[in-house]
């Protein structure tokens, strides 16, 4: 299974001004064809995918990822050994204070990475485009396949900071207006 992100963009908006917009920024822009996106945006947009490959470990939409509890299968480990409830909590406890550690550094690297997509959203919506969109997608198989259609989400450019695409809701279209 891969992530895809798909900007979409009007159909009038120049593809080589999108292109090179994309582009200051390492990104790539190639057409996406699927007929089930297409049918859910209509005839006055275009998909398009922003990479060569796929986007694993982007930082859109990634607050939302389910964890696995922690130390739920070291904790009967633990008991099995012979460990004091207090020995475990305590070792529990430096569990939860690495990972959170660990869920800070991604959220501070990812800020970075959704920093970014706010300057090429904003280079969008300054180049003409009145909106756009963005869909942060898990295929499991090709991105042409037919896709159930995604949930929508509509935001004001002025209302939309990195830490709002970083909590994207996945699989959802988010609309981003000028405003």
């Amino acid at each position: 299974m891969c992530t895809f992100i798909t900007l979409f963009l009007p159909t009038d908006f120049p593809y080589e001004r999108a292109a090179a917009i994309l582009k200051q920024s390492g990104r790539t822009l190639s057409a996406q064809a699927s007929e089930s996106l297409q049918s859910v945006v209509g005839d006055g947009w275009r998909p398009w995918l922003t990479t060569g490959s796929c986007d694993c470990g982007t930082a859109l939409a990634s607050a939302n990822e389910v964890e696995a509890a922690i130390g739920q299968h070291d904790t009967e480990r633990w008991r099995k050994k012979g460990w004091s409830e207090a020995k475990i909590a305590r070792a529990l406890a430096e569990q939860l204070a690495r990972h959170e550690q660990d869920r800070q550094l991604r959220r501070n690297e990812g800020l970075g990475d959704a920093g970014q997509w706010l300057q090429r959203i904003d280079a969008l919506l300054g180049a003409g485009a009145a909106r756009i969109g963005l869909l942060v997608r898990d295929y499991d198989g090709a991105v042409s396949a037919r896709q159930p259609k995604p949930p929508e989400r509509h935001w004001s450019r002025d209302q939309l900071d990195a830490a709002d695409l970083l909590a994207f809701a996945p699989g959802t279209l988010h609309w981003i207006e000028r405003g």
